[in-house]
């Protein structure tokens, strides 16, 4: 058999180093917001928080109160059991007041109330506004309880997920999921939102600072992320896989001596 020289040897040896390197994930597919090479580093970006708007389907958290016990009691029976900060999804919503199709809830002694299309303080303010008829110095608080968004895809702990505060970022929920794994296209993050019965799909790039301004920086109740994977992860490495190198080297130079190249 004929012996096999240093140069072959060499080849060999650069080849199988220069398949792994490419099968390696580089930093910049992985690292999120990143500047523009060679621009000066922006550090502040202007994104107000959208107001949302109720629409039919949504589920609202009506409590009413006023400083007269009395007439406190007679609202109180509206109120269900008053505790918006249940234990568990079911008791949220048996508390709670549907918005019909045609964008109104039916609320008792007030009667039908418009709430499609409104923010949550300005169905605050029609409530309370329609109490002033009946009595002196009313109170209102109204609280969305369906506000859920679902993270899907190349996520550690991929889920849907209830969110008890009035707003939440694109970054807040890929949290909640675990972060994106080593493998996601960060680069073509798929979000699909319903606007005005209509599913719109966008595609979002993490990788770029711009999303801080972006108007989908903030998510809606409702919203789903798919984070895709990258094409090559069925080969990729989240490092530079030394150990692997070594340990192949070795059997190459084993094989080499055993057959006497």
């Amino acid at each position: 058999m004929k012996k096999m020289n240093n140069k072959s040897i060499a080849v060999i040896c650069m080849a199988l180093v220069c398949s792994l390197m490419i099968s390696c994930v580089p930093q910049e597919k992985v690292r999120y917001m990143q500047d523009p090479q060679g621009a000066v580093p922006k550090s502040y970006f202007e994104n107000k928080i959208p107001d949302y708007k109720v629409q039919p389907g949504d589920y609202l958290f009506i409590r009413l109160f006023t400083m007269d016990k009395e007439t406190n009691d007679v609202y109180a029976g509206m109120n269900g059991s008053g505790q918006y900060s249940s234990n568990n999804e079911q008791g949220i919503y048996l508390n709670s007041y549907q918005v019909n199709d045609s964008g109104l809830i039916n609320f008792p002694l007030l009667g039908k109330i418009k709430a499609g299309g409104l923010d949550i303080q300005e169905i605050e303010r029609q409530i309370h506004d329609l109490m002033l008829k009946e009595i002196a110095n009313p109170g209102v608080i109204v609280r969305l309880v369906n506000f859920r968004v679902t993270v899907l895809g190349e996520v550690k702990n991929p889920g849907t997920f209830s969110i008890n505060q009035s707003c939440i970022t694109i970054f807040e929920a890929f949290s909640l999921a675990d972060d994106l794994t080593t493998y996601s296209n960060r680069n073509a993050v798929k979000l699909l939102r319903k606007i005005d019965g209509n599913t719109m799909v966008y595609t979002l790039d993490l990788t770029k600072k711009d999303i801080l301004s972006s108007e989908f920086y903030y998510l809606r109740p409702g919203d789903i992320l798919y984070v895709e994977p990258l094409k090559n992860k069925q080969f990729a490495f989240e490092s530079f896989p030394y150990s692997l190198i070594l340990s192949s080297l070795s059997t190459v130079l084993a094989l080499m001596t055993f057959f006497k190249f």
